[in-house]
């Protein structure tokens, strides 16, 4: 019995160096299969929005654009981590600062809104030229999914969830007149009100996303996004916007992989 344990034992302790030996044979060829195909990735993106924030479609009050300009100053940067869960297939997530804007003047008839003229606040439906400037910044939280087409092109698809931490939706109305309280109230010109609904939008918004990535050289690579939006900009209850307005932006911008 005595024998049989000893033989046992020493049985089980070549067995465990033999194991160790290979695996450290092995050791070598595992770190570069790691390094050729890594789990992790971590990746920085810079670059700029372009687009608007818009009603979908557009209501029969606006009767025409007239001048549409996107913010030039519309930056976006974010690190990002891809778990990749084999050559083709990954998740990554995003954690990003976006600033979002434009200008638009256009021509409403018979909208109604809220706007502020000699110090007094006039609710109804306004009929003339409307000029809306948007700026708002964004903490934002991209999840998608990954599928790697071949060594140099790489494509996304997801959701996003959006804190806004900067609000300012400005704007003024004039060249018109104001109808309170009804399309058929009290008629009031308006040669130059202003409006301010900044402290009115809602805290979040999420939405869809879908980007396309070329590498170009090395670790850098070419990112072109668009982040569709789902959540109305203002709560159901605000009545100085009538309809419901959605953030839709593309995104254009170099990402450089640092791993």
């Amino acid at each position: 019995m005595i024998h049989q344990a000893f033989k046992m034992k020493q049985a089980l302790k070549y067995g465990v160096i033999a194991g160790l030996g290979a695996w450290l044979l092995c050791f070598p060829s595992l770190l570069r299969a790691q390094e050729k195909f890594p789990c992790w990735e971590f990746k920085i993106f810079g670059g700029f929005n372009i687009g608007g924030t818009s009603p979908l479609p557009l209501p029969e009050e606006i009767r025409s654009i007239d001048v549409f300009t996107p913010a030039w100053l519309a930056p976006h940067a974010s690190l990002e981590v891809i778990r990749r869960l084999n050559r083709k297939w990954g998740i990554a997530v995003q954690l990003g600062l976006d600033h979002k804007g434009f200008t638009v003047t256009d021509r409403v008839k018979s909208l109604h809104t809220e706007i502020e003229m000699n110090d007094e606040v006039y609710s109804g439906n306004f009929t003339g030229k409307n000029t809306t400037r948007i700026r708002n910044s964004y903490i934002t939280l991209p999840v998608t999914a990954t599928y790697r087409i071949d060594r140099r092109w790489e494509l996304h698809a997801g959701a996003y969830l959006a804190y806004l931490y900067g609000a300012d939706f400005k704007g003024e109305a004039s060249d018109g007149y104001i109808r309170q309280g009804s399309p058929i109230g009290e008629k009031t010109i308006v040669d130059r009100a202003v409006f301010d609904f900044s402290d009115k939008q809602k805290s979040f918004d999420y939405g869809l996303l879908l980007a396309g990535e070329w590498t170009f050289y090395s670790r850098f690579a070419c990112r072109g996004q668009i982040a569709w939006g789902l959540c109305p900009l203002f709560p159901s209850n605000f009545t100085g916007v009538p309809v419901n307005m959605y953030n839709i932006y593309g995104g254009l911008g170099i990402t450089y992989r640092l791993n």
